[in-house]
């Protein structure tokens, strides 16, 4: 079972959108937290800021990182801790102009993106001006590639960094989306090495949002918002392991979450709780624990959010599912299991209008 012991907001400022929060505990007992804002969800002003909190309940937002007007728009940032005062952030940057629009509804044309990595060597105190571009080895005339899931550092020098795949402007044919893995072997320095972690051939099911873990035993966790192309329909949540440190994934496999963004957290005691986005009604953001993996607890999950009547921000101009899910106003679930057992959530959402970042402290009580 699970029960909500804390919540509150990471920032809420009339005017403005905030969207995929990430926050990460330092060794102090302090926290550090990112997001980008903008005006909407994938407008070309999206930017990125970092907070801070002593306790990881007051958050004060203390500045921009990254570069201000260089053609593009940075977002989905994530901060993780390398060792000792230096922290990495990765994030995705799409380039910016035209009609403003991240994604061309007529075309399924993705604006062109970069994955990117800011360092800090005072605990985030500074980060690099200019960001470390990371080269994908795929063919960009055929492909476009994100960050999705979250850096894991397998070791010290080893590091995985899951991305998806779509199509790019001036490409006619469909997707060939896929859930990949890229990996350094000189704890980012260099990228090289990049495997598939989810993939339907044919082209009918899209793997998208991998979101990971690690488990205890090692082995890596991944679970996938599962869509059938072409259609407004997802179906369950799927999930995939590696018991080699992502060399090699087992097949997709169907859980009983029927959600969108789905991320897994491991429990102490080898539960699985998946924080994700319910798109049925009543929408909202839930919270259910697994013991195998596989089947949750759908009828003891717990809501962390209830969108209400604000689920999305008005209607979309074109009959395609992608312009539709730009207009979500709610997203993102995420979080990390915390040294005293309980587990720090986060996520976006609107409430009267504002689009906000808010987390949640739950406990596990059986």
């Amino acid at each position: 079972m699970l029960q909500i012991v804390d919540q509150g907001t990471i920032s809420h400022v009339a005017g403005r959108g905030a969207y995929m929060p990430w926050i990460t505990p330092l060794a102090d007992g302090s926290f550090i937290a990112c997001q980008h804002i903008g005006a909407e969800l994938g407008s070309d002003d999206n930017h990125m800021v970092v907070l801070r909190s002593p306790d990881g309940r007051q958050f004060s937002e203390v500045g921009r990182v990254g570069p201000v007007d260089d053609g593009y728009a940075y977002r989905a940032p994530q901060i993780s801790v390398v060792d000792d005062d230096r922290l990495v952030l990765v994030c995705s940057r799409f380039e910016t102009g035209g009609d403003g629009a991240l994604f061309d509804p007529a075309t399924e044309a993705l604006r062109r993106p970069s994955m990117c990595l800011l360092f800090s060597s005072d605990s985030g105190a500074t980060w690099t001006q200019q960001p470390q571009l990371v080269p994908v080895d795929l063919d960009p005339d055929r492909y476009t590639w994100n960050s999705a899931g979250q850096l894991l550092q397998l070791r010290p020098d080893r590091w995985m960094w899951p991305l998806e795949t779509w199509k790019p402007e001036g490409y006619d044919g469909p997707p060939d989306q896929r859930a990949w893995a890229l990996f350094s072997k000189d704890g980012g320095d260099s990228w090289g090495e990049l495997t598939v972690v989810a993939d339907d051939p044919e082209g009918g099911i899209l793997y998208w949002d991998q979101m990971n873990c690690r488990l205890d035993d090692g082995r890596i966790y991944t679970m996938l918002w599962t869509h059938l192309y072409g259609t407004s329909d997802d179906i369950e949540n799927h999930w995939v392991l590696s018991s080699d440190e992502g060399l090699t994934w087992s097949p997709p496999r169907a859980t009983n979450l029927r959600g969108q963004v789905c991320t897994p957290i491991p429990l102490a005691d080898g539960r699985v709780a998946a924080i994700y986005n319910d798109r049925h009604d009543p929408q909202g953001i839930r919270v259910a624990l697994s013991e195998d993996l596989t089947t949750f607890d759908v009828a003891d999950q717990i809501t962390l959010f209830d969108a209400g009547a604000e689920a999305t921000l008005g209607s979309p101009q074109h009959d395609n599912f992608l312009a539709e899910h730009m207009l979500i106003a709610f997203g993102k679930p995420a979080g990390r299991r915390l040294d005293d057992g309980t587990l720090l959530t986060w996520f976006w959402c609107t409430s009267a209008g504002v689009t906000h970042t808010r987390w949640a402290r739950l406990e596990v009580t059986a």
